[in-house]
């Protein structure tokens, strides 16, 4: 099946390389790339690098790169065609069947296009309209900065029946697509009305960033509807069980930190990412999913709940536990004093104390029997035995055997009981079926998909002079001044390696017809595979070299685009200066021997050996 250009474009840049290969590789930020194990061969010292710019990895031990197509290509197992379709899905775009035409992603784009008009607008009422200070004051009164409130696209929604409809009617957003998107509900004479009125506004964000529901907050006590939020319903472009609130915004946290902290409500998340405690999301009040899971499990499978006893909701969340362990993620649970919440305590007590809260984050085996002792099932035989069996059926849904060793026996040696009753105990549950786990956990055996669109070996590239690849490389990142000095200071046979010199003609096209060009999209467009090698290499590279590259091919660390282009061109010219000094010296030996008159090569060679000083 042939896709469209465009198609794959909007896939590709809707599918975060980071987050796809995040799924596969535990990634760590080094630079302005992440780095880690590679998935493609054994390796103890990380050599697999991935460029979140130009949405690119590269392995520096096998050699294997590419795009966010070929990665799952490679770690799936899959075609061409099943690896579009399945970032497709994962990124929300409808690809239509072949000879069929099919709306639904172009229902998906007016859905998404009404819904970002809609946060545009409510952040302007803040600001622009007479009522907006109201709802500025309510967001003030929690602690938000104006920073704060930019951030997370903050706004309020008209005390009005009809004022988001006409805006849209202004904007030419279709009144379908404004109730489709659940900003507009229907009376029973047809007509439509403004479903957020008078409402502090929460924009709910997908992981890729785009706003996708909304959570509104009651700030007038002349509010008619009663409770205190109301949010999005359902729609095409919004399920509540697959969001997670605030994860676009914290998602390279919770990298960086290696964890997920797991908060209730907007508030709580808004508070402690301004706090500086950015690695949090918010589950809305909601008890997590299985699919929320899997969204965070692609950033850190280390999951930390912040249980506020007073908090229906929390509770919901802790019921999560057992999910979260079937996830092959680790759970701690941090308790807050009673009546408190993150948003408070955070503001109470400041970002430090709330720090020493999380270092003393517990177990869940710690944290469930502290919540049946507070029901005082541990005063009795009968009720021990229900606490501690409770426990083991939580372990039974850790799939890594060695864990559950570890945690039966933390288990045995907390209540005096013998490992073997325990494990006996674990095996009975697990044959009911009531676990979802069998015990012999055997990673299954990747099958490979025979396909003519499988990635083909790319063969070792031929080494390219270092002056040329740092040229090559000015391009490729597209340093627009230092390729203006590039292409004024170059002469036509200073490059010399063809295949540079074809991949600087495929920039400087796309820049011509387009304005821009794109590394990540060049390379899926070329047919070539060893100029997409040598692209690869060149802007995966983890240095840029010194003046010496004329003489000898030490590595130093990454300089200004400028001082690298100078310094190109002065060995370039250099390399140019000696080719025709070496051609010069083998005329006129030819010359010599032919007793033919050598002055004017003599003169020539002084003249290139001046030169060549004067570059130095």
């Amino acid at each position: 099946m042939r896709f469209p250009d465009a198609l794959l474009d909007d896939i590709r840049r809707s599918s975060d390389l980071v987050d796809v290969v995040g799924a596969a590789v535990k990634l760590r930020r080094r630079g302005k790339n992440f780095i880690g194990l590679c998935p493609f061969h054994q390796e103890k010292t990380p050599s697999f690098n991935v460029n979140p710019e130009m949405q690119i990895y590269k392995c520096f031990g096998c050699g294997k790169g590419g795009n966010v197509f070929q990665f799952v290509m490679e770690t799936e197992r899959v075609s061409f065609v099943e690896a579009v379709r399945s970032l497709a899905e994962r990124a929300g775009i409808k690809i239509p069947e072949e000879g069929k035409d099919d709306k639904s992603q172009e229902e998906t784009d007016r859905l998404l296009n009404a819904l970002r008009f809609a946060g545009r607008l409510f952040y302007d009422n803040l600001s622009k309209t007479d009522e907006g200070p109201v709802a500025l004051e309510y967001f003030k009164g929690r602690g938000f900065t104006d920073d704060t409130i930019r951030t997370f696209g903050l706004g309020y929604s008209m005390n009005s029946w009809d004022a988001l409809l006409n805006h849209g009617r202004t904007e030419g957003i279709k009144e379908e697509d404004l109730l489709a998107a659940g900003l507009m509900r229907k009376r029973d004479d047809g007509s439509l009305y403004d479903y957020f009125r008078g409402r502090a506004m929460f924009p709910i964000f997908s992981a890729a960033g785009r706003v996708v529901a909304f959570g509104a907050r009651k700030i007038r006590d002349d509010d008619p509807i009663q409770g205190k939020y109301i949010n999005s319903p359902e729609t095409p472009v919004y399920s509540k069980s697959r969001v997670l609130f605030g994860l676009s915004h914290a998602k390279d946290a919770i990298r960086q930190e290696d964890a997920a902290l797991l908060v209730e409500g907007y508030a709580d998340m808004i508070s402690l990412f301004q706090a500086g405690i950015q690695n949090v999301v918010a589950s809305s009040g909601t008890a997590l999913t299985e699919d929320q899971l899997s969204l965070l499990g692609r950033y850190s499978k280390n999951l930390i709940l912040v249980y506020d006893g007073d908090s229906a909701g929390s509770r919901a969340t802790i019921r999560g536990i057992d999910l979260a362990l079937e996830k092959d993620m680790d759970v701690r649970i941090v308790a807050l004093p009673q009546g408190e919440d993150p948003d408070s305590f955070v503001r109470s007590q400041g970002a430090n104390v709330f720090r020493e809260r999380l270092a003393q984050a517990v177990s869940f085996i710690e944290f469930k029997a502290s919540e049946y002792r507070n029901l005082g099932l541990f005063e009795t035989p009968e009720g021990k035995t229900k606490a501690v069996r409770a426990i083991v059926q939580s372990i039974a849904r850790i799939g890594d055997e060695l864990k559950r060793s570890f945690f039966i026996k933390d288990v045995a040696e907390r209540y005096g009981l013998y490992e073997s009753v325990l494990w006996k105990e674990l095996e009975n549950w697990g044959k009911k079926g009531r676990g979802p786990l069998s015990f012999d956990r055997r990673p299954a055996t990747d099958t490979a998909v025979s396909s003519s669109e499988q990635p083909l070996p790319v063969p070792p590239a031929r080494e390219i002079p270092s002056a040329e690849r740092a040229v090559l490389k000015l391009f490729l990142e597209l340093h627009r001044e230092a390729i203006e000095y590039l292409m004024a200071n170059l002469h036509e046979d200073d490059v010399t390696d063809p295949r540079v010199n074809a991949i600087i003609q495929r920039v400087l096209h796309d820049v011509e017809q387009a304005g821009t060009f794109d590394v990540a999209t060049a390379m899926q467009s070329m047919d070539d595979m060893e100029l997409r090698s040598v692209m690869m290499d060149t802007v995966m590279s983890r240095y840029e070299l010194s003046k010496s590259w004329d003489s000898m091919e030490k590595e130093i660390e990454r300089e200004n685009p400028m001082k690298v282009a100078h310094d190109a061109v002065s060995a370039l010219r250099r390399s140019s200066l000696k080719r025709a000094i070496d051609q010069n010296q083998l005329a006129m030996k030819s010359a010599a021997k032919d007793g033919k008159e050598t002055g004017e090569y003599l003169r020539a060679h002084q003249e290139l050996t001046r030169r060549l000083k004067e570059l130095g």
